[in-house]
């Protein structure tokens, strides 16, 4: 079963990944203008909901034969604390200025190799806010939900099994190659892997989906804002502009702003697994306090049962709360994200032994692989367009 179930992830991903391609090069063919100003809408809206979330969703619940609970319970939608849900919009402002600085690096590189980006614009909706809402609900909301549903959900934990390095690394390389854009591969990638670690150490895809949101959010605004003419939509051409003229003070300003958005990313990422352990552990509590007064229930009704009336020591103090040894959770915690993953596909068998975990059949080797070389190859022509442009 455990390996039906790491079979299906990289068939469904294989799915996906071919008709993402198909469609990308439908759209580059004009195969959509005859929506005009709404084709990016519409692509946005088929690709996001019906490629990247419906379709992985009913197969993979499909193919396993389990139910919609299991499956999103699978992909660790868990919930979490309030503060964790603050503070990951908060790194999701930080993370969006992080990845300004890994993109303009990596594009760089890439210039220099003599790629030219894509300058040609089609058809803009106009500047309005209703505008704004909808290109920030087909860039930043559904992106989050459905990108991270596909990465950090069905391919993170269906490859957990590989261990949390090889899994995040898959989930992390797959997803900047899904962009099929060798100027969002590299920093996508980067992006991904942290999402893929976030989403590890919380045991939740609800902070992933939202620093994700908000990373693509901030940058729309900023779109929205430069379209207004507002000052702050050209904050990055000011501190270009700034550096270029100053190239001693902007060097210094832009290594501190750097240093600042690592450490205040740093301490933010610490908070939210702190945070998302002591709610996992008073979670636990609870889960344990509620076993044992339920365990001490149903003993002393069978007590009654055998004539003995006397209330027992356990059942006069159920509602004192039961406390695990920090050792015992540390462990537990550990564990989690691996049982999650058990409880779905060990079955009577008992087909979870250590070498099974820490393998794929052949048959899922060469799915994985078809994916990440349909990935890489049109991710390199786009590199060769650009040089030929």
């Amino acid at each position: 079963m455990l390996k039906k179930i790491q079979f299906n992830t990289h068939l469904i991903y294989f799915v996906v990944i071919c008709l993402f391609v198909l469609l990308r090069i439908a759209s580059s063919l004009g195969a959509f203008n005859f929506l005009g100003v709404w084709a990016s809408t519409v692509m946005s809206f088929v690709t996001q909901i019906g490629i990247i979330f419906l379709l992985p969703v009913l197969l993979f619940k499909t193919l396993n034969k389990t139910s919609f609970k299991n499956t999103f319970n699978f992909f660790t939608f868990k919930k979490t604390s309030w503060k964790v849900i603050a503070v990951s919009f908060a790194l999701g402002f930080v993370v969006f200025f992080l990845n300004v600085y890994v993109s303009s690096f990596f594009n760089s590189i890439i210039r220099f190799l003599g790629f030219k980006p894509n300058s040609a614009s089609g058809a803009d909706l106009p500047v309005t806010w209703w505008a704004f809402v909808l290109d920030l609900i087909t860039t930043a909301v559904l992106p989050g939900i459905c990108e991270e549903t596909l990465h950090r959900g069905m391919l993170l934990k269906g490859n957990s099994n590989l261990g949390i390095k090889k899994s995040i690394l898959i989930s992390s390389v797959l997803f900047g190659l899904l962009h099929l854009n060798i100027e969002q591969f590299f920093y996508a990638t980067i992006i991904g892997a942290f999402l893929g670690y976030l989403c590890w150490a919380c045991n939740s895809i609800y902070p992933c989906m939202i620093v994700h949101f908000m990373n693509n959010g901030v940058s729309v605004f900023l779109s929205f804002a430069a379209k207004k003419g507002w000052a702050i939509g050209n904050i990055f051409g000011w501190i270009s502009n700034f550096s270029s003229k100053n190239v001693v003070l902007g060097g210094i300003f832009f290594v501190l702003l750097l240093a600042l958005f690592v450490v205040i990313g740093m301490e933010l990422t610490k908070f939210i697994i702190k945070e998302s352990f002591k709610y996992s552990f008073e979670k636990r509590q609870k889960q344990l306090a509620n076993m044992a007064i339920r365990e001490s229930y149903f003993k002393q009704i069978e007590n009654i049962k055998n004539g003995q009336t006397e209330i027992s020591p356990m059942f006069k103090a159920e509602r004192q709360v039961v406390y695990l040894d920090l050792s015992q959770f540390v462990n537990f915690v550990s564990k989690n994200f691996e049982k999650n993953t058990q409880n779905i596909v060990c079955d009577e068998t008992n087909e979870c032994s250590e070498k099974s975990l820490k393998q794929l059949e052949l048959k899922t080797k060469i799915l994985l692989w078809g994916s990440i070389v349909l990935g890489a190859i049109v991710t390199f022509m786009t590199f060769i367009w650009g040089i030929m442009r």
